[in-house]
C-alpha cells in the first residue's frame, strides 16, 4: 500500500464510502463490558455472535498470526484496522482460527481468510461462508480477500474460485540501503543531490512530529496532486484521497498501539515528508504509506532509503501492490524487485 517515490496517491484499497447495515439486519447486541468494545455492539449471525473489532483485538490477532508467518502485506491487523473508517470490522475464533469479517452496507464478507493452523483453516472456511451466507442477500457476495498463495494452493478447484490480485513488490532490504550498481545510479545521484540542495534538513522519528505538521504536508500534497488531474479524474481521485486520509489519520492515532514505525523529513524546520510502516514477521517489514513534497527533487528517494535503514535487520521489505496504476508500477519496478507475494479474492463456484 506503499509507494517508494511519491507516487502513492492511490494507494489506500478501493472501499465503499458507506458503513451503513441492512434496514433490518442479524441483531446487533450489547457487547459485555470485557470485550472493551466502545461504540459497536456484536454482529449476531446463524447463531455466532460476530465481535466488533478494537485496539484490543490486536493482542489476539497477533497470537495466531506469530504462527502463521505471511511476507503478505494485508495479513496484518495493521492493514486492515487503519481502513475501518470505511466498513465495520468483525472477528471471532473459528476451529481455532482468527476469522477477520467486514460489513460493508449489506454485504458480510471476510478480509483474510482464517488465521490459524493449516489442518484447521478449510473447516474454518467453510464455517465463515456459512457465515456470509446466512447474512447476504445474495450468496455470491460472500467472498475472502487477500488470500495468501500458501491456502491457495491447498484450495480444491473445483469447489473455490480463485481471482488473481496485483501482488505485493518484495525488495531485499540491503539492496534499497544500497543502492549499489549501475541500475540505481539515477536513484543515487538524485539522493546525493538532495542533502547538498537542502544542508538544512533533518530526519527524525514521526512520533516526534506534532500531527498538525504531518495533516499540513498531506493537504499540500492533496491539493498539488488535483492541480495535475485531468477534469474527468479529479472525482474518482478525490474520493480514494479521502479514504486514504482518514486512514493515515487512523494510523497516527493509534500509532503506539499498533507498534508502527515511522520518519518525518524536515527542511528548514518545515516537514517536508513522511512515512510509516511495520514489521510483519522476523523477516519482512512492510511499508505502508510515504509521502513527501513532490517538488523537492530526491526528498522522496532519500526518505525512502532512510526508512528502509530502520529495517536494516530484516531480509525483505514489503511495499504494497500497484494497483494496477502504470506509474506505480514504474516506480516499484525501478527498485528491481527481487519477488512478488501473490494474493487472491476467493469465492465459490455456486451452483456446482
Amino acid at each position: 500500500m506503499s509507494d517508494p517515490n511519491q507516487t502513492s496517491a492511490d494507494l489506500s484499497p478501493e472501499l465503499p464510502l458507506t458503513n451503513l447495515l441492512l434496514a433490518n439486519p442479524p441483531a446487533l447486541e450489547p457487547t459485555p463490558d470485557t470485550e472493551s468494545t466502545p461504540l459497536l455492539g456484536h454482529l449476531a449471525v446463524d447463531g455466532a455472535k460476530l465481535l466488533p473489532v478494537c485496539i484490543e483485538t490486536r493482542t489476539l490477532f497477533a497470537r495466531y498470526a506469530k504462527a502463521y508467518p505471511s511476507q503478505l502485506a494485508d495479513l496484518s491487523f495493521t492493514n486492515n484496522f487503519i481502513w475501518f473508517s470505511y466498513m465495520s470490522g468483525f472477528y471471532q475464533r473459528i476451529h481455532d482460527c482468527f476469522c477477520l469479517f467486514s460489513l460493508r452496507g449489506n454485504r458480510l464478507g471476510m478480509l483474510l481468510p482464517p488465521i490459524g493452523p493449516s489442518d484447521q483453516q478449510l473447516t474454518a472456511l467453510e464455517r465463515c461462508f456459512e457465515l456470509m451466507d446466512a447474512y447476504n442477500p445474495l450468496a455470491e457476495f460472500s467472498q475472502v480477500e487477500f488470500v495468501d498463495a500458501a491456502l491457495a494452493a491447498r484450495l480444491d478447484p473445483g469447489r473455490w474460485q480463485l481471482d488473481p490480485l496485483y501482488p505485493d513488490y518484495l525488495y531485499h532490504t540491503q539492496e534499497l540501503i544500497d543502492l549499489a550498481g549501475n541500475p540505481y545510479k539515477t536513484k543515487r545521484n538524485e539522493i546525493n543531490q538532495f542533502p547538498r540542495a537542502h544542508p538544512a534538513h533533518a530526519i527524525e522519528p514521526l512520533t516526534r512530529a506534532p500531527h498538525d505538521e504531518v495533516r499540513a504536508l498531506l493537504a499540500r500534497w492533496l491539493q498539488r496532486r488535483v492541480t495535475t488531474l485531468a477534469s474527468d479524474e479529479v472525482t474518482s481521485f478525490l474520493a480514494t484521497a479521502e479514504m486514504e486520509r482518514l486512514g493515515i489519520e487512523r494510523a497516527l492515532h493509534f500509532y503506539t498501539e499498533l507498534g508502527l514505525s515511522g520518519l518525518v523529513l524536515r527542511i528548514q524546520d518545515q516537514v517536508e515528508g513522511f512515512t510509516f510502516g511495520e514489521r510483519l514477521n522476523q523477516d519482512t517489514a512492510s511499508i505502508l504509506v510515504e509521502k513527501t513534497n513532490v517538488e523537492i527533487p530526491g526528498a522522496a528517494q532519500f526518505l525512502f532509503r532512510e526508512f528502509a535503514r530502520t529495517f536494516a535487520d530484516c531480509t525483505y521489505i514489503n511495499v504494497g501492490d500497484d494497483l494496477g496504476l502504470p506509474n506505480l508500477r514504474r516506480v516499484k519496478l525501478s527498485y528491481r524487485p527481487v519477488g512478488y507475494a501473490e494474493k487472491f479474492s476467493l469465492r465459490r463456484h455456486l451452483g456446482r
